[in-house]
């Protein structure tokens, strides 16, 4: 997911991945020592369950009184995190979408049997959520996870798995849609594209939290142009572009202590590496719109261009990857390492090459996803297709 902090907001959006549960936890401990309110702004389609329930053990254990706002849609695991709070509040065009989790395995028959049993194990979870929340019975409620189903931000409210739907952020300009048809991925794109205004990415708040150790899975937000730029700025010593991200940081905390005595100098340092930063920031932002440009074999317009540049600017460059579909992570390779719901395990079927964007969507709306995480150029083609006219 791509996580951001502003003041005592989380926000966190995209795919739920298998570490994505520990990363979590560790933005939510940084904002609880520090707030005793939090907001937590969603967006997700869904995914590992495992790093999902981290998610919800996290929220419903916190000492803080926890908001969770969906900017646009909870989906699978996504409609389970929100039942971790009593406080739901919703967009008014927003949706909700709950179904059984599913996954793929490979073995012998008690290997299978295994993994049939850990899905019954899960789905058992989310039905004894549902219930608690809704207090519909177990009968109802176990409809609702044979099939996708789909709940407007009214009817989310009327089963009381929403406290409270709000005006939407931004004005919709896709016309009304049937999301059945189209599937959580379209519908999480759609509302991707129109987010232009995610906090800035939660590494940008380290250094307000030094006692807190940051786990080692998160090395890539800083790459090694970025860090080398510190490290001069600020002329850090014992470190370099090849060290984690924990290392710089720590660097750059024990610098900061040392020019405590000389805060005008250390202001104008600070000041030198945020410009550097921003104009390599720019430059980043520029060459991946130009490049997606060049991918779909036309020029932007201006008012596409100010767009995509409003959401690198505001949302940071992982964000505007994620709209473009150049992003991609690994699938998790087994039951045991994650299950992700509602992920069919089905490759893209031989072909379909001729396929254009909506017929994916008519035909196969399950094998349109498997195509965006297995064959994101694929996918990112067909998408821009359609939408970048």
């Amino acid at each position: 997911m791509i996580f951001g902090i502003k003041e005592n907001t989380l926000t966190m959006y995209g795919t739920i991945w298998e570490y994505d549960g520990q990363d979590f936890v560790y933005y939510l401990n940084m904002l609880e020592s520090k707030y005793s309110e939090i907001t937590i702004r969603m967006h997700t389609y869904g995914g590992s369950v495992f790093a999902g329930n981290l998610m919800c053990n996290a929220i419903e254990r916190s000492s803080a009184d926890i908001t969770i706002i969906v900017d646009g849609l909870a989906a699978s695991m996504g409609a389970v995190i929100i039942l971790s709070s009593k406080k739901v509040k919703i967009v008014n065009n927003g949706y909700v979408m709950i179904h059984a989790p599913s996954s793929g395995s490979y073995g012998n028959a008690k290997d299978h049997e295994s993994s049939a049993k850990l899905l019954r194990l899960m789905e058992d979870n989310f039905e004894h959520r549902l219930i608690l929340r809704t207090g519909k019975s177990k009968e109802e409620v176990r409809t609702w996870l044979e099939a996708d189903t789909w709940l407007s931000a009214q009817e989310a409210l009327d089963l009381g798995i929403v406290s409270e739907v709000i005006p939407a952020s931004v004005d919709t300009v896709y016309p009304s849609f049937v999301p059945e048809d189209v599937g959580e991925t379209e519908v999480f794109n759609m509302y991707a594209a129109l987010l232009t205004s995610v906090p800035s990415p939660a590494v940008s708040a380290f250094m307000g939290f030094p006692q807190i150790q940051k786990p080692q899975q998160v090395q890539s937000n800083f790459n090694d142009n970025m860090k080398q730029l510190l490290i001069s700025a600020f002329a850090l010593k014992g470190v370099n572009a090849q060290s984690s991200d924990t290392a710089v940081l720590e660097a750059l905390q024990s610098e900061f202590s040392a020019l405590t005595t000389a805060k005008n100098v250390a202001e104008t340092a600070k000041t030198t590496a945020e410009t550097k930063l921003k104009e390599f920031e720019d430059g980043r932002i520029k060459g991946i719109i130009d490049g997606a440009a060049a991918s779909i074999g036309k020029p932007f317009t201006d008012e596409e261009r100010k767009t995509y540049e409003s959401i690198g600017a505001t949302s940071g460059v992982d964000a505007l990857e994620l709209v473009f579909k150049t992003v991609t992570k690994p699938q998790a390779p087994n039951i045991s390492a994650a299950i992700q719901a509602g992920v069919q395990g089905n490759a893209p079927v031989a072909g379909r090459d001729n396929w254009d964007f909506a017929q994916w969507q008519k035909e196969d709306p399950r094998g349109l996803e498997k195509l965006a995480t297995e064959e994101p150029e694929k996918f990112k083609n067909l998408f821009n297709a359609k939408y970048s006219k």
